[in-house]
């Protein structure tokens, strides 16, 4: 409501003392925990900038109206590999694991890891189904990627345009003390064995 610049260096310690600093306070002990579970990883956070980029942009709000941490690991960009992360906006906060830029080469080399064993695609399934915290991006492709005998519950799957799964945006009296590490930490203990599938396509 209030995106520009007069506004904002007005209100540069409000944003540094009740979301800047939260932030970095909330990624470093999330990030100490996740390197105690065992993902097979070490993370290290990486959280968003307050400026938007809007060099190509029609939208010429200087600034972003939500903040995102992503734990990123090994080499390169978090932007090029399956990650998990915490975002908080106006509508609430969420967290997850997504792909940010799934490319149709990593796609292909997925579907390829989905066909070799159906078993591994069905423990997914079921881990999936029994809860209801945790959902998978909604964007399927029209065209059938799906191989001949793969089973019913199994094909969407095969035609997933972008591998995340996220909670819905929500606010609660969590989100405003230290449970909300507890609850994010517990959410992503529930998607370890997705990471482990994915990290390695």
């Amino acid at each position: 409501m209030n995106n520009n610049t007069e506004w904002f260096n007005e209100n540069r310690e409000r944003y540094d003392l009740l979301v800047k600093k939260p932030m970095k306070l909330f990624a470093d002990e999330m990030c100490e925990r996740l390197n105690k579970a065992k993902m097979g990883e070490t993370f290290r956070p990486s959280i968003s900038r307050t400026n938007r980029d809007v060099r190509f942009s029609k939208d010429k709000s200087p600034y972003k109206d939500r903040k995102w941490v992503v734990f990123n690991y090994g080499e390169g960009r978090w932007q090029e590999k399956s990650c998990l992360y915490f975002e908080i906006s106006p509508e609430g906060w969420t967290s997850g694991m997504g792909f940010y830029e799934a490319g149709s080469e990593y796609m292909a080399r997925y579907r390829k890891k989905l066909a070799a064993d159906y078993a591994a695609v069905e423990r997914l399934d079921k881990k999936l189904a029994a809860q209801d915290f945790f959902k998978p991006d909604g964007n399927f492709y029209k065209k059938n990627f799906t191989p001949e005998g793969t089973p019913e519950n199994l094909r969407k799957w095969f035609q997933m345009k972008n591998i995340a799964f996220a909670s819905d945006y929500r606010i609660e009296e969590e989100l405003f003390d230290r449970s909300i590490l507890d609850t994010v930490e517990k959410g992503f203990e529930f998607l370890k064995p997705f990471f482990k599938y994915f990290k390695n396509i």
